[in-house]
């Protein structure tokens, strides 16, 4: 479902919500406001919101404005908890409209729906590959209403249905059942050509609790945030190392995140030039992203540089090239003092409060400044390692592999107030790795 943590929508005050609800479709500014209106009021749990939800719910229009703030207002019923609306909000699972029987299979998940008749219609809609089959499996597995029947196992023989559905159910057979028959087709489905199949296997992976493929979750070219999830999810607690694993080296390169420690799904024919190459750090899919930072440092500075200056406006409103250009400039040596200049001002922008303080290219322009001007950094450590100033675990943790990494310079500072507050830190990593190198130095 969608978070609401980055809302870039216009504010609306609760009253100037409820009043666009109540304005007829002629009415309206433009046709999405009934959305915005609807998505602000999930901030306000009162009965006056509620029931302005569940006229919109009710409203036999089918004008798309409607239909589509619809969907909004069943989640926002979900989110205030409000059980009694369950008959309601399962009239929307008759809906035509795929998106707004997910979003109520979602909230009745959310819920608990008990009812039996309501399961057996989330059931029945399997059947229809027009819906999101995957949150429809997902839902029954919550409200307790997933069983291991002959139509389930079927589901598992039919590799004509989308890998997402066929994920689902698997982890519903493994962390229900212990049935890890099928945990080969997750393995496979890390590796699928398609990032959101991808992902849905690692999020598959974790709900099957099946920590033997965390050696493959960790070479699947996504995004580090999943793989990262997976550490979070299936590391056991108070363990350092598992089989073959350590903690510290594999949470280390998830966030150094290096192109050559994930497997590769495609090669390039013949060797790219510069200019395709940095238009591919802009690319929606991580496995092209991560194909292209690989053959980037095999090239100079100079040579890619007066490319890199040609997509740096560009890359300042892309989040994920922004995280790229980063690892890029902190992997590859060789920059020049004015190359420098213009990389640590992108890198200081990245910490700039306007972003979200949990965006995911913060950590990685930690790192890069903390390798090239580690003394300059040592003061801002403070600020880093603060769980208020710096919520975002994975940023904290950075700060300590910078710390690490440069206590030859570090050493003859007071790190013990840096690391004993790290060691109380709320996240079990950072305590780890700030007890870790305490291990290191004599404080």
């Amino acid at each position: 479902m969608e978070s609401l943590s980055h809302d870039n929508l216009p504010p609306l005050t609760k009253s100037e919500a409820l009043e666009i609800l109540s304005l007829p479709i002629s009415k309206l500014r433009l046709s999405s406001d009934y959305y915005k209106a609807a998505f602000h009021l999930i901030k306000f749990p009162c009965l006056e919101v509620k029931n302005a939800f569940l006229d919109l719910i009710q409203s036999k229009s089918t004008n798309q404005a409607v239909v589509i703030a619809k969907r909004k207002a069943v989640e926002g019923l979900a989110r205030h908890g409000c059980v009694d609306t369950i008959p309601v909000i399962a009239k929307c699972l008759w809906s035509s409209d795929p998106y707004l029987v997910e979003n109520a299979a979602w909230a009745l998940d959310k819920l608990g729906c008990k009812d039996k008749e309501i399961h057996r219609k989330i059931v029945n809609l399997l059947e229809e590959p027009l819906q999101n089959r995957r949150v429809l499996i997902k839902s029954l597995v919550g409200m307790k209403a997933f069983s291991k029947t002959p139509k389930f196992k079927s589901i598992l023989h039919d590799s004509s249905l989308p890998a997402g559905f066929r994920g689902a159910v698997i982890a519903a057979f493994c962390s229900h059942y212990g049935d890890k028959e099928y945990l080969y087709l997750l393995e496979e489905y890390l590796s699928l050509p398609n990032q959101n199949s991808r992902q849905c296997a690692i999020t598959d992976v974790i709900d099957s609790g099946a920590i033997e493929l965390l050696p493959l979750v960790l070479r699947t070219p996504v995004a580090p945030f999943f793989r990262i999830s997976a550490i979070e999810a299936l590391w056991p607690q108070d363990l350092i190392q598992v089989n073959a694993l350590e903690l510290e080296k594999v949470l280390d390169s998830i966030m150094k995140d290096h192109p050559c420690n994930l497997k590769r799904l495609q090669t390039y024919v013949h060797s790219p030039d510069n200019d395709f190459l940095i238009s591919e750090l802009f690319n929606t899919d991580f496995s092209h992203c991560y194909l292209a930072l690989e053959n980037l440092l095999t090239r100079r500075p100079d040579e890619i540089w007066p490319k890199i200056l040609e997509q740096l406006n560009r890359a300042k409103k892309d989040y994920g090239a922004l995280y790229f250009f980063m690892t890029l400039f902190r992997l590859l040596d060789g920059w020049s003092d004015d190359q420098l200049e213009k990389i640590q001002s992108l890198a200081f922008s990245c910490l700039d409060n306007k972003w979200p303080k949990f965006i995911k290219f913060r950590p990685a322009a930690i790192l890069t400044l903390c390798t090239y001007w580690p003394l300059e950094c040592f003061d801002l450590m403070v600020n880093w390692l603060d769980e208020e100033k710096t919520p975002f675990w994975v940023s904290r943790y950075s700060a300590l592999i910078s710390i690490q990494e440069n206590l030859v310079h570090f050493k003859e500072n007071n790190l013990d107030q840096y690391l004993q507050k790290a060691k109380k830190d709320s996240n079990r990593f950072v305590r780890i790795k700030a007890d870790l190198i305490s291990t290191q130095i004599d404080i």
